[in-house]
């Protein structure tokens, strides 16, 4: 957690990632009418039956507990090998080898690079109309851009004007939902997922509504976002740990903060009287089931904030991802940190009868009952998941991960597969995914994996932190052919997402140059080439943060091949993992003509390296955990937020040219 997490969490991101490579309750049970159907614990005589049962297996056979930062560094560890635990056949196979092909929105234009079209994602910089809305250390920000300008308008507290002290909340991600400026973050002071509602005039200028707290553990993830807006829906994932609180106070509810400052009782969320649980659970109990998985939908549209949540059950370690219809929750009940690697564990990996170590949850958007079927290995983050249309998913998994908390998205091991499920192979979850709905695909080395869909290819390259350059070959999957492009790249790889149709690939290379590979790929045909590299001089990444990166394709220009590319990057190179906080000291721009990269120049911070902390008065949320920079395509004008700046460019023929800057420093 980030109780003390955030406030001592960036020393900690180098312990994180530095080393890692060197018989069933049924008293008022009732269950769905259908076999089919998932079963539920429904009232609260239930669910206390259910979970008291969990208690005693618990006390007889109590599980590791649950870290809450990973491992320290291990001297001179060699990097596991996967054991296979969960996932049979894991390695890889001749044919599999043999087929390895070697090649050298809507009504406003968005500014957030999300996952999915349609799904908006909580981020750092969001418009309405002519205003940008900031969220930086604890305080909204608006910028005025109409008439061809930019001037800073207001700013206002992130936080309540009745908490006197807010450093307890951090204030991580912002949406925009008409006139409604809403601020997400987690309070450990109040235990819950901080809502607050500001409203934003034609002016620019904000009114602070509201703040309400939902009942959630801290869900950070280094990778994903926890809110997701769909028209007026508020949309979140949270997982709640039964081993931390009476499972009474942790059924998702809401409560108000008051003018001054007190919060109302508690009120139940509609939904919350029923946990839902495969049927493997329900007829078999299993210690380690201590974590209820919620997702959770607030209208907007109304004075107060109704909310209603869907629970599942499971253990800790997760990953989830939203498409538009449905929320996917992973649920391990296997990872790295109770893994025991007995030699026992070899002689389960055939048991046809054995059950999968995870299930996969389908939680649609609608409120309807959730699916659930058994599966195998783990998902690394949320771009492993790719609904089709919704009437299918894939999901790239490996055999062993840290789950989507926290830092954990930045480790896995093992073979890859691609999970490839219609949604009506899920069911009650007594069942698990054939083992012919796993393909297997190229193995890789490294545990820091990055992997994305783009059209109907997915991609993906693993190495180890720090060191990417030394493994510069990425793997392209089409997922309608059953061969696979085995791709050299001059650099290594810490990004990949898309232009237009086609892909990019983004990584270090061994002469400090940062890479930049745009890759052809065609839907029909399944084939992909590398169109170009462009090599950054003296550069890095200044941000790892997936809506750090944005493409705007030229109007007209079909299937994005001519566009213009924006990433933040530090031209300082240093080995102090800044990039996760945010070190950008420039956004570089790229034109893309015919599929050809070739660079467009920099807009570049003027501020002077400074303590932020005395500078601001920063008061909370005073470390920049979803970074602080952003490339931002508005019609034909280019902006680059950096820090407590912003600065306006223009493409004069392939080269950018600063126009304009200000600084929006509190002083």
């Amino acid at each position: 957690m980030r109780v003390s997490g955030k406030k001592w969490a960036a020393s900690l991101i180098l312990t994180v990632l530095w080393p890692l490579g060197s018989a069933c309750a049924t008293a008022g049970l009732q269950l769905s009418a259908s076999a089919a159907s998932m079963p539920s614990l429904d009232g609260d005589a239930a669910i206390d039956a259910y979970l008291s049962k969990l208690e005693k297996l618990s006390e007889a056979h109590p599980p590791e507990p649950v870290p809450v930062v990973l491992p320290p560094p291990m001297a001179s560890a060699p990097m596991p090998t996967p054991d296979g635990s969960g996932v049979a056949d894991m390695a890889m196979s001749e044919d599999v080898a043999d087929s390895v092909i070697v090649t050298g929105t809507a009504t406003e234009e968005s500014i957030t690079n999300t996952q999915e079209v349609g799904v908006d994602e909580g981020g750092i910089v969001k418009r309405r109309g002519d205003t940008l809305v900031v969220l930086r250390r604890g305080r909204l920000f608006s910028i005025a851009i109409g008439s061809d300008g930019l001037t800073p308008v207001d700013s206002i507290d992130a936080f309540p004007p009745s908490d006197d002290d807010p450093s307890d909340t951090w204030y991580d991600e912002m949406l925009i939902a008409g006139d409604t400026v809403i601020v997400i973050g987690y309070s450990y002071g109040d235990d819950g997922t901080e809502v607050s509602r500001f409203d934003l005039a034609d002016d620019g200028r904000f009114t602070y509504r509201d703040t309400h707290y939902l009942t959630s553990g801290d869900y950070y993830s280094s990778r994903n976002y926890a809110s997701r807006l769909i028209g007026d829906e508020l949309l979140f994932y949270a997982p709640i740990d039964f081993d931390l609180v009476d499972w009474r106070d942790g059924l998702p509810s809401v409560r108000k903060r008051g003018s001054d400052g007190r919060l109302s009782e508690a009120k139940r969320n509609e939904g919350t009287s029923r946990i839902f649980l495969p049927r493997r659970y329900l007829d078999n109990p299993s210690f380690g089931l201590e974590t209820l998985h919620t997702v959770t939908s607030c209208h907007l549209g109304e004075g107060e904030l109704p909310c209603r949540s869907t629970m599942v059950l499971g253990a800790w370690g997760r990953d989830f991802y939203f498409s538009p219809g449905n929320a996917w929750v992973w649920v391990d009940t296997s990872d790295i940190w109770t893994n025991s690697n007995d030699e026992d564990d070899e002689d389960d990996e055939d048991d046809e009868d054995d059950a999968s170590d995870a299930i996969l949850y389908r939680i649609p958007l609608d409120g309807s009952d959730p699916s659930a079927i058994g599966v195998a290995g783990s998902p690394v983050d949320q771009f492993s998941f790719r609904e089709n249309s919704g009437e299918s998913i894939d999901i790239l998994v490996r055999s062993e991960d840290y789950g989507g908390g926290m830092w954990g998205g930045e480790v896995s091991y093992g073979d890859p597969l691609l999970l490839h499920l219609t949604l009506d192979d899920l069911g009650n979850g007594s069942k698990d995914a054939a083992k012919d709905r796993y393909r297997k695909l190229p193995p890789v080395k490294g545990y820091r994996f990055f992997n994305r869909y783009v059209g109907r290819h997915l991609l993906y390259a693993s190495g180890r932190y720090g060191d990417e350059e030394e493994t510069p070959q990425i793997y392209i999957v089409p997922l309608d052919h059953d061969w696979v492009v085995a791709m050299p790249l001059p650099h290594g790889i810490t990004r990949f997402d898309a232009m237009g149709s086609d892909a990019v690939a983004i990584g270090p290379s061994a002469d400090n140059a940062l890479g930049f590979s745009s890759i052809s790929l065609d839907a029909k045909t399944g084939a992909a080439h590398l169109a170009n590299t462009y090599l950054m001089p003296n550069a890095e990444e200044g941000e790892t943060r997936s809506q750090a990166l944005f493409y705007r394709p030229d109007p007209g220009s079909v299937d994005g091949v001519d566009g213009t590319l924006g990433l933040p990057v530090s031209r300082e190179l240093h080995d102090d993992l800044g990039e996760f906080l945010g070190d950008a000291s420039a956004i570089a721009f790229l034109r893309r003509e015919d599929r050809v990269l070739s660079p467009a120049g920099l807009l570049a911070s003027g501020a002077a390296p400074s303590n932020e902390d005395a500078s601001d008065k920063c008061k909370a949320s005073c470390i920049d955990w979803y970074g602080n920079a952003r490339p931002i395509f508005i019609g034909d004008r280019i902006f680059a937020l950096m820090g407590y700046e912003i600065v306006e460019g223009r493409l004069i023929g392939d080269e950018i040219e600063e126009v304009r800057r200000t600084d929006f420093t509190p002083r």
